[in-house]
């Protein structure tokens, strides 16, 4: 009796190390109903050292950045429903790929063989352009959209043949849309609610809100934008960054998502957006190891969606266009980089740091005639900051050698940037846009 005992004990102490193993492979949080908050407070959290950056620089209505499957950082509405623009076209490149991995859309048919033509007649040359051609910019069709927001100075129609230029033309991404509602017999927008909005659990998506815009005298191809909140946009991010599976369902084939996040046509000017795929916008050729595969979905006024698998992150950004505001591509480059750059300092916190080198008298000259005398001093292990504007003395907590915060969460974890000579000399630090020089 005691040897089966032993043996079934066994039998389950091996089942459970097996389930276990196999759940380790796919062991990833996905929101419910709502999204998960990380625990993780730190003073040093380069998420707390975005926020004043973002209050300070950028036009953001609604921002999310979720790490690991939970909220690394909030800030703004993110549940207001607005325009989506451009973004737009990264959503129908994920949507295209079910249809594509089952046959319905076959990327190398041809305009002509679609029926695809416009108010201003294709020439034979331009009807030859793939459906491939088309989701990549590359089409060689050089006619005006139904919308304002294509790249500036087109080509004269004729000058490229399809497949050899990459131009970012709203024709090409509305005939996509005419392209998919033709090939699936669906509605964009309820193709949208069925097989993405409903399965990923978006929380304020309304079919009622979704419109297409047109100008038939342009185009009979209409825009077809979307409108979303913020924290649906991450549910869409975060289904890229899992590769299309969400819990157990893979609902846009892996493939798919590796083929759009993989470089087809150099872009020029764009900021850190230097490669284009499928609808999607790749930061190749960057100087950050840390971008090395990241891509986003962009849009204007200031509607961004970035993966960045080295971080096992997505942004999600919104800046409301009603409100007359905007956060352009390099605003957000900015925010990219600090954003990077925190988290680099993060993995290379471990250095030993000498306090010694950042205690003694400074003097805050940002009043004229009113100088303010501030000293920092060594606590035990502790540096602190103590002067008329502290009733007490505020510790410093130091992220690196060169940054740190002030440990007032009340303030918002205030951030100083020391300031080096060529010997590592202190000669002053940073803080709330003023530098306080060291004696």
């Amino acid at each position: 009796m005691r040897q089966t005992f032993l043996i079934f004990t066994l039998l389950v102490l091996v089942s459970f190390l097996f389930s276990e193993k196999i759940i380790a492979q796919d062991n990833f949080i996905y929101p419910s109903n709502n999204w998960e908050y990380t625990t993780e407070n730190s003073p040093c959290n380069p998420m707390n050292l975005l926020k004043r950056y973002v209050i300070d620089s950028l036009n953001t209505t609604g921002l999310l950045i979720i790490k690991s499957g939970k909220i690394a950082f909030e800030y703004g509405d993110t549940e207001e429903i607005s325009y989506l623009a451009s973004a737009r076209k990264s959503v129908l490149s994920m949507m295209y790929g079910k249809y594509v991995s089952n046959g319905k859309i076959d990327l190398n048919a041809t305009l002509a063989e679609l029926g695809i033509d416009d108010v201003n007649s294709l020439t034979e040359s331009e009807k030859q352009a793939t459906i491939d051609q088309i989701i990549n910019a590359r089409s060689g069709v050089y006619l005006p959209a139904a919308n304002a927001g294509s790249g500036a100075n087109m080509p004269k129609r004729g000058k490229f043949k399809p497949g050899e230029h990459f131009y970012y033309n709203n024709w090409d991404f509305n005939v996509a849309g005419t392209i998919f509602e033709q090939k699936t017999g669906k509605n964009i927008y309820k193709a949208f609610q069925d097989e993405l909005a409903i399965p990923l659990g978006f929380q304020d998506f309304k079919l009622t809100n979704q419109k297409k815009y047109g100008n038939d005298k342009l185009s009979i191809h209409p825009a077809y934008h979307f409108y979303f909140s913020t924290r649906d946009m991450a549910r869409l991010g975060y289904l890229m960054l899992r590769k299309g599976k969400w819990n157990d369902e893979q609902i846009i084939p892996e493939n798919w998502i590796d083929k759009t996040t993989t470089m087809v046509s150099k872009t020029g000017d764009y900021g850190l957006f230097k490669g284009y795929s499928y609808m999607w916008w790749l930061y190749i050729d960057s100087d950050y190891k840390l971008l090395e595969g990241a891509y986003t979905a962009a849009g204007a006024w200031g509607q961004y969606i970035t993966i960045i698998p080295k971080l096992d992150m997505v942004i999600a950004h919104k800046t409301k266009s009603v409100y007359e505001r905007r956060t352009p591509i390099p605003a957000y480059d900015q925010f990219l980089l600090k954003l990077i750059q925190g988290e680099e300092q993060v993995l290379n916190s471990t250095k030993n740091i000498d306090y010694k080198l950042f205690t003694g008298n400074y003097t805050d000259n940002s009043i004229e005639g009113q100088p303010m005398n501030l000293e920092i001093v060594l606590d035990g292990e502790n540096l602190k900051i103590k002067g008329p504007i502290f009733p007490q003395p505020v510790n410093i907590i130091l992220c690196n050698e060169t940054t740190g915060v002030l440990d007032a969460a009340q303030m918002g974890y205030p951030s100083l940037s020391f300031k080096k000579d060529e010997n590592g000399k202190i000669l002053g630090f940073n803080v709330m846009n003023i530098f306080i020089k060291k004696n």
